[in-house]
């Protein structure tokens, strides 16, 4: 394989021209050669817009017949796991938009294809290339020792579209715009999958697999508050709470504590392109540590990292198993606020 991984995307609505199409222009180590979406109207002006004139609305002649080494698949959760696994089985490697599919069942049928046909598939938590957060859980990893309690928080803002269209601009529709049947009308169920497996998977990363969840939910007219308890593995504690929506700017972070010092991480809007505001507490100097972050676009970050590990033959992060654990949790908490039980997850 060549230096740069030819890849395609496969679907280019609200999310690809945000972050997406923007991340393939800069990526270094990745070329974008294809396009398909089934708005013609759209698929043209996202070819003008990115000099691409491999253009396609029928996304298995695109697999079969592009030059491409993988696909980047930013659309509809329900869409996620028939076009991943069609990808792989045309013998793609995929980057798939968070969460990995709606279902457990999808999620281990998107493994075991990718088992079957060796293309690897990532989940794109593109928060796992924050360059703040890699700097401190490399401290969590090989410096902090035992971990005491990882815990965190993603509280969505009554500001949210005005900070979109503040930091991305206008948004390219089209009439043929193809979207799913059916709307996932269980609005702790939505807002778990939809925001809280960012969460999930930025504590995991930090913390481990988490073995059980009790969550609880209130809900005031549209204002949801998830709170759950969580247990790692390793038997560290925490906290995960997911709100939306606060009457404030966007807050999300992290905090763990350790037997060799702690962590605290302020996470910003994801379309801010900045890295996290992080300290890092060393308990053996006694001293705090704060790293740099000037190349901070995650997206960019996490489409080099994916072509990487495809080009050098290494397993990328969070590969498809990371994406099933994050959804066997994301899904016992769905399940312990409905049953008002504490759920294990594995």
């Amino acid at each position: 394989m060549a230096e740069q991984l030819k890849m395609g995307i496969l679907g280019v609505g609200g999310i690809a021209q945000i972050a997406h199409l923007p991340a393939l222009r800069k990526a270094a180590n990745v070329r974008l050669t294809a396009i398909c979406d089934a708005a013609q109207d759209l698929l043209g002006k996202m070819g003008r817009t990115y000099d691409v004139a491999s253009l396609y609305t029928d996304h298995r002649k695109f697999l079969d017949e592009a030059d491409i080494d993988a696909v980047l698949i930013p659309v509809a959760h329900a869409f996620h796991a028939p076009l991943s696994i069609d990808a792989m089985r045309a013998g793609k490697h995929v980057l798939v938009e968070k969460p990995m599919a709606v279902t457990l069942e999808e999620c281990r049928r998107m493994v075991q294809v990718s088992k079957e046909t060796g293309r690897q598939l990532q989940v794109a938590c593109m928060k796992r290339y924050d360059p703040g957060l890699q700097f401190a859980q490399r401290f969590v990893r090989e410096e902090m020792g035992e971990r005491l309690s990882v815990s965190g928080w993603y509280c969505d803002s009554v500001y949210h579209m005005q900070y979109v269209n503040s930091l991305a601009g206008p948004r390219e529709g089209g009439a043929m715009q193809r979207r799913p049947t059916e709307r996932i009308e269980d609005v702790h169920l939505n807002m778990v999958l939809g925001h809280g497996v960012h969460l999930i998977d930025t504590l995991r990363f930090f913390g481990g697999n988490i073995v059980a969840v009790t969550t609880e939910m209130t809900q005031k007219d549209h204002d949801i508050v998830s709170v759950s308890l969580l247990e790692f593995a390793d038997g560290a504690r925490g906290t995960a709470q997911l709100m939306v929506r606060v009457r404030m700017d966007w807050c999300e972070g992290l905090m763990v504590h350790g037997v060799g010092g702690s962590v605290m991480a302020r996470i910003p809007f994801p379309y801010r392109y900045v890295g996290s505001d992080v300290n890092v507490f060393d308990a053996r100097r006694e001293e705090y540590r704060t790293p740099p972050t000037p190349d901070a676009d995650p997206y960019e970050r996490q489409l080099e990292a994916f072509a990487s590990a495809i080009i050098e033959g290494r397993s990328v992060s969070p590969n498809a198993e990371d994406g099933l654990a994050d959804q066997r949790v994301l899904l016992g908490m769905h399940e312990s606020q409905k049953l008002g039980r504490r759920i294990e997850t594995a």
